[in-house]
């Protein structure tokens, strides 16, 4: 179907916007100048939702000869994880001519103006060959030599789970993109390469699965964690029953509550089953703590805003973080 652009057209895709958003938050205000929705006025800061549009509809990755309402948002999350009542409708009906048009949910991570860094913490990250990750923090090396500034996260985020140690293997400079791959990071230069990491011993006992990653521009990554906000100097001791914060890319900010302090357990990955010790042990605070994504957020005191783990694997309600002093020591870098 040919799309021309006219007055008609766009009045219409401004029914078809405001009707989206009233389905939504209720009742919308509109600007004098030319009777859009103002997003501000009806969307909540912390919404998911970043934007609403009309145009072409996609399916996996093809664009199909139709019109939708395109909904723009930060992930796309998994129908388990929205609640009740937020979940985007697979139709938007026009008030005015009864006509009705599929939505079309699009994940867009974080929109920033003109290009899409600096970014905060907390955001979609990954190894050109995974999917999506967290980024936890941006650290800086304690060597007087180098001061280099690295990202913080997993070895399954940033390294693909590699099983062997950084300096048995050729220096690859393999590339970090943000976002993640599943997210859209190809078309975005990368925003690191691959620095070191703990090998995921598959074998034996691992006590962390972390690796850094240098940054090319310092100025690319804000040390502040998204909704958090800049994490306090020093290292909080994970104490049994303490309140405890994070922002992940899937699940983004939520609280818990540590309550197991040194939990021996198997993690699958791939298929492996990997045994790590010592680990802690946290459930969320009246909902979902992390979801598949969220591997590699930085753990910090709900109150204090101290670091305390690095968040690697979860299931069935529990979620499982690697204690961040020892990552500290073994990177020799210190949290910004």
């Amino acid at each position: 179907m040919p799309i021309i652009v006219n007055a008609s057209l766009m009045k219409e895709a401004k029914q078809f916007k405001n009707q989206f958003l009233t389905e939504m938050f209720g009742p919308i205000i509109q600007t004098a100048e030319n009777n859009s929705p103002l997003l501000t006025s009806v969307v909540p800061l912390e919404s998911n939702i970043l934007g609403v549009g009309y145009g072409a509809k996609m399916t996996a990755g093809a664009v199909i000869d139709e019109l939708a309402v395109r909904i723009y948002v930060r992930t796309k999350l998994p129908g388990r994880l929205i609640p009740q009542g937020n979940a985007i409708p697979p139709t938007v009906t026009n008030p005015s001519t009864g006509r009705e048009l599929p939505t079309d949910v699009i994940p867009v991570g974080d929109l920033t103006a003109l290009w899409p860094r600096p970014v905060s913490c907390g955001v979609s990250i990954g190894h050109k060959a995974v999917t999506a990750g967290t980024l936890g923090c941006l650290v800086r090396s304690n060597d007087p030599q180098t001061r280099d500034h690295y990202i913080l996260s997993n070895n399954h985020v940033l390294a693909n789970s590699s099983p062997l140690a950084s300096g048995t293997v050729p220096p690859g400079g393999d590339e970090i993109l943000e976002p993640g791959p599943l997210d859209g990071g190809e078309p975005h230069p990368p925003i690191a390469e691959l620095t070191d990491w703990e090998p995921i011993n598959f074998s034996g006992i691992n006590v962390m699965d972390a690796a850094i990653a240098r940054v090319f521009k310092v100025d690319d990554v804000f040390p502040n964690i998204l909704v958090i906000g800049s994490v306090a100097a020093g290292v909080s001791p994970p104490k049994l029953y303490q309140s405890v914060r994070k922002h992940g890319r899937t699940t983004l900010h939520t609280v818990g509550v540590i309550m197991d302090l040194s939990a021996n357990i198997k993690v699958r990955y791939g298929n492996n089953l990997v045994t790590f010790d010592n680990q802690l042990g946290i459930v969320g605070a009246g909902g979902t703590f992390s979801s598949g994504g969220d591997s590699g957020s930085l753990i910090v005191d709900g109150v204090t805003r101290k670091p305390v783990a690095l968040l690697f694997a979860g299931g069935g309600g529990m979620t499982f973080a690697s204690p961040i002093n020892p990552i500290l020591k073994r990177f020799n870098v210190k949290i910004m």
